[in-house]
């Protein structure tokens, strides 16, 4: 019978499109809708051992999350955890829902503790809102998730719908050089002031998703697409500006989507909180050639990183090492 020795995790990342309801008034709240790109991306390398034993990015936190998982599955050993790339913290990509996934993933394969991704996501405190993240990670693609029961909110929210996305269909993503960003308590804090949605704003947001988001999705539509996501993205920016201070987090990151537009981009919006934003473009030579006048836009507007991806379709990828046991 063959042991596993090694795993090894690739996450993607995730780009929010926006909350859809924030008023709960009809049972469910945080509904949101997302989609999942190949990069940047957590690869994540574990290994038997005596001990915990973590390095690389972020190890602080990857060590509390192995701590979490193999504590409450009574797991015997601890595990040489590695972290071989990552994704930006605080930007608006899910870093940490795909940290603590990979982590979860990578323990739960290591030592047959047969845990599924939602029972990770809980055990980790991940899914608390959006479960955008946790279904780019378990299969990628398009995703539409029915946010939380407001009787009941703990758990992950349901899954609504999903589909693939073309592969010709690209992603230009800017991250400007920003000062103070949003996470934790801020974000935590940010979410209790937001004001509630009127009726109006939701019913508006929810029929462009419905009626105009996901069948241009299904029909291969790629400037009805864009269209949508600009649409849904704005509106809820309009909505959350006592916040933000405007309709986008940082004046940085709506310089850059009104760049992205006026280069022709199909759509363009801020994911999450920001500072990152995207642009949408059909193939990869348009995309190549908007990531360099991005570049270039930042060096004259105060720095930043642009790259472009596809999306990502399969989800996190899980590789194993086995060697044959003794009998």
């Amino acid at each position: 019978m063959a042991e596993t020795t090694e795993v090894t995790v690739k996450t993607p990342s995730r780009l929010h499109f926006g909350i859809i309801d924030m008023r709960g008034d009809l049972g469910r709240i945080y509904c949101s809708v997302g989609v999942a790109i190949d990069r940047p991306k957590v690869v994540l390398q574990a290994r038997k051992a005596d001990d915990i034993v973590v390095s690389g990015s972020r190890a602080d936190r990857v060590r509390r999350y192995a701590e979490t998982i193999l504590k409450q599955s009574n797991a015997e050993r601890g595990s040489r955890l590695k972290i071989l790339a990552d994704i930006p913290e605080h930007v608006g990509l899910g870093s940490g829902t795909q940290i603590a996934l990979a982590t979860g993933a990578a323990l739960s394969r290591l030592f047959d503790l047969n845990l599924s991704i939602e029972e990770i996501a809980e055990k980790l405190d991940r899914g608390k809102r959006s479960a955008i993240g946790l279904n780019a990670f378990k299969m990628g693609g398009f995703v539409l998730d029915g946010g939380h029961n407001v009787k009941n909110p703990h758990g992950v929210p349901p899954l609504i719908f999903r589909s693939e996305v073309p592969e010709d269909w690209f992603f230009v993503v800017g991250i400007p050089s920003v000062g103070k960003r949003m996470s934790g308590t801020t974000e935590t804090a940010a979410f209790e002031q937001v004001p509630k949605p009127g009726k109006e704003l939701v019913s508006e947001v929810s029929r462009i998703v419905l009626v105009q988001m996901i069948p241009a999705l299904l029909d291969r539509d790629i400037e009805a697409f864009g269209e949508a996501i600009t649409l849904v993205n704005f509106k809820l920016g309009d909505s959350w500006a006592t916040v933000q201070g405007g309709r986008f987090g940082y004046r940085e990151t709506e310089a850059g989507i009104d760049f992205l537009m006026k280069e022709g981009a199909f759509g363009a919006g801020q994911s999450s909180w920001g500072p990152t934003f995207y642009g949408l473009v059909k193939g990869g030579n348009k995309a190549r050639q908007m990531v360099d006048a991005l570049c270039a836009h930042f060096k004259k507007s105060g720095g930043g990183q642009a790259f472009c991806t596809g999306v990502n379709n399969k989800g996190a990828e899980i590789a194993l090492v086995s060697k044959a046991s003794r009998g």
